[in-house]
């Protein structure tokens, strides 16, 4: 029952054929990459190698376009795996640190190990039900035994959990986002994290994941791992580490939210992939706006701008109220979304792991913000210049449709 609501009766299909699919998710997570992808280019401008960065960028862009509209099992994973190199390029090629190998490394173990056996299963569906296309409607559930079915399905979702990612298999994103470029921490944090949760919704309409024998120790685990990571967020110095982290927190409640598989929980998915994009990458560009004059990432370094830049520190507000979920924004909306489509399947207990979990991510945002905006300025840095006008579109950029998306939630929801 759940698979006839995620695949017959979530979105609307505007165009379909033989290759690819536009329908209410992808169409939204088409228009979210070519909207980050503008933000990219903006941040970038006074890079070096600015050419070709640019094609590493477009390129990127390209893959994750036809990763969305993409029809087929099997080309979805050919342009999930392609997005690997031009990221790789990315990290390794406009990087600062020497780390920046070792980070390279990581993304590139991960998402190898955990894409082989998604190819596996790809291979051997397309060879006992003849049909890998995402809009097939088949349950794959008749041609497995109940175990073999779950340890199917576990190997299935395993490169989009890394992707994703949640605790436990997301080591390599927080050492992908400190050593990347700003332009790059965009793309990861905005673009490619949802290509994991795009890869999980559109496997729900043919796997039941609730149906698995580790559905219940997985939920159990994921609610869990979001106060943890929460906790783990008050530890970290590094601006970028802190916002990575926080990413991880907001995309472990999707992957909750896809046990349920009802309309409320995919309408909140959605919601989440498109605010969270927005704002983690707006925030990730504020730490480029404080890199740029402080010359470190240091919460310890970067304090009392509220005296030198006023305007700097209203946008890094607007973007740490959207990362706490705190209205008018989008994710407020989203997140409410998900936590009543997580109770509804879970139980009281799962409402308090959920409460608790939005209680931190609230109180890390807030402490985002106390440390940046408030206290004693280092004298010892450079002076604040004023933010350019580079600095200034990126930042209204994001937070317009973070806070404005909210109005047009009718059309973005329930189509």
């Amino acid at each position: 029952f759940s698979q006839f609501i995620v695949s017959s009766h979530s979105y609307n299909i505007f165009f379909h054929s033989y290759f690819f699919c536009i329908d209410g998710i992808s169409g939204f997570l088409v228009l979210l990459t070519l909207w980050i992808t503008l933000l990219m280019v903006i941040s970038m401008l006074n890079s070096a190698k600015i050419k070709e960065l640019f094609l590493c960028f477009f390129s990127l862009n390209l893959i994750l376009v036809l990763a969305f509209l993409s029809n087929s099992l099997l080309g979805f994973y050919i342009f999930f795996e392609l997005s690997l190199i031009p990221t790789l390029l990315i990290i390794l090629g406009w990087g600062i640190q020497p780390e920046r190998i070792r980070a390279g490394s990581y993304l590139m173990i991960y998402t190898l190990v955990g894409s082989l056996p998604l190819l596996g299963a790809i291979l051997y569906m397309d060879f006992h039900c003849g049909s890998i296309k995402i809009f097939s409607h088949l349950n794959y559930i008749y041609f497995f035994s109940n175990n073999d079915y779950s340890v199917f399905c576990l190997l299935w979702i395993l490169a989009f959990l890394i992707k994703l990612p949640i605790y436990g298999v997301h080591l390599w994103l927080p050492k992908a986002h400190v050593e990347a470029p700003v332009a790059g921490s965009m793309v990861l944090a905005g673009i490619l994290l949802k290509l994991g949760a795009y890869g999980l919704i559109r496997s729900l309409c043919f796997l039941d994941l609730d149906l698995c024998f580790w559905s219940d120790f997985s939920f159990i685990w994921v609610l869990s791992s979001m106060c943890l990571v929460g906790l783990m967020c008050f530890r970290q110095f590094d601006l970028k580490s802190l916002v990575a982290y926080s990413s991880v927190a907001h995309m472990s409640l999707i992957f909750a939210a896809c046990f349920c598989s009802d309309l409320i929980g995919m309408n909140g998915i959605l919601g989440i992939l498109v605010s969270h994009g927005l704002c983690s990458s707006g925030l990730f560009f504020g730490v480029q706006c404080l890199y740029e004059n402080s010359g470190s990432r240091s919460l310890y370094v970067n304090r009392g701008l509220l005296n030198l830049s006023s305007l700097f520190c209203f946008f890094w507000f607007l973007l740490c109220v959207g990362n706490a979920s705190a209205p008018p924004s989008l994710n407020l909306l989203s997140e409410f979304l998900l936590i009543a489509s997580i109770v509804s399947f879970g139980s009281i207990i799962s409402g308090i792991f959920c409460g608790l979990s939005v209680f931190l991510g609230g109180l890390f945002s807030i402490y985002l913000y106390v440390l940046v905006c408030h206290g004693k300025w280092n004298v010892s840095n450079n002076l604040w210049l004023p933010l350019s006008m580079r600095h200034f579109e990126g930042l209204l950029l994001h937070a317009v449709p973070l806070y404005g998306l909210i109005f047009l939630s009718n059309f973005l929801f329930f189509m």
